[in-house]
C-alpha cells in the first residue's frame, strides 16, 4: 500500500502494520465522519454512505491480503471493514481542521473510497466520572463519617 501525504505531495510504501496503527490510532476515541463511496472511471457514483460515530478499536490484520477494522464504541454491530486498499492518503495540512484519510482502492475500473475525518474527542470520554464524582454530598458525608469513626474507635482501644 502507498501512502500519500498530501502536505508536500510526498509518496511513501507502507513500512510495518505497526506504523499504520499508529497512523490509525488517532481516531480511537474520538468522533469521525467517514464517507464510503464507489464510481466508475468517468466520476459518475454507484453508491455513497456517511456517517458520524465514536471509534472503538481498530484492528489492522495482513494475512491474505491486508484487512483493517473499524469498530463503532457506541454500537457493536456497526463497524467499517477496508480490504486490501492500494493507495491511503493522509490530509493533514490544514491546521485546526482535523486529522483526515482516505483508503483508496480500484477494481476493473471502478474505484471505492474510504474516507474518515477525526471529528474532536468524544465528550463521554472527555467527562467521564470517577466513582467519586458519582457520589450524593450525603453519601460523601457518610463515607467521611465511617471513616474518621473507624479510626476514631481504633485509636481509643491503644490507650
Amino acid at each position: 500500500m502507498k501512502i500519500v501525504y498530501t502536505r508536500g505531495n510526498r509518496t511513501e510504501t507502507l513500512a510495518s502494520l505497526a506504523t499504520l496503527r499508529k497512523i490509525l490510532n488517532r481516531f480511537v476515541a474520538h468522533r469521525v465522519f467517514y464517507e464510503i463511496s464507489s464510481r466508475n472511471k468517468r466520476g459518475h457514483e454507484f453508491f455513497s454512505t456517511k456517517n458520524v460515530f465514536v471509534v472503538g478499536l481498530i484492528e489492522v490484520t495482513n494475512f491474505e491480503h491486508l484487512k483493517i477494522l473499524i469498530f463503532d464504541a457506541h454500537n457493536s454491530a456497526h463497524s467499517i471493514e477496508v480490504l486490501d486498499p492500494e493507495t491511503m492518503r493522509i490530509y493533514d495540512e490544514i491546521p485546526g481542521r482535523g486529522f483526515a484519510i482516505a483508503f483508496v482502492g480500484s477494481n476493473e475500473g471502478v474505484e471505492t473510497r474510504c474516507y474518515l475525518r477525526d471529528e474532536g474527542e468524544d465528550a463521554a470520554t472527555i467527562h467521564e466520572r470517577t466513582a467519586l464524582e458519582k457520589i450524593t454530598l450525603p453519601q460523601l458525608f457518610q463515607y467521611l463519617e465511617g471513616i474518621t469513626a473507624a479510626e476514631t474507635a481504633g485509636n481509643n482501644v491503644d490507650r
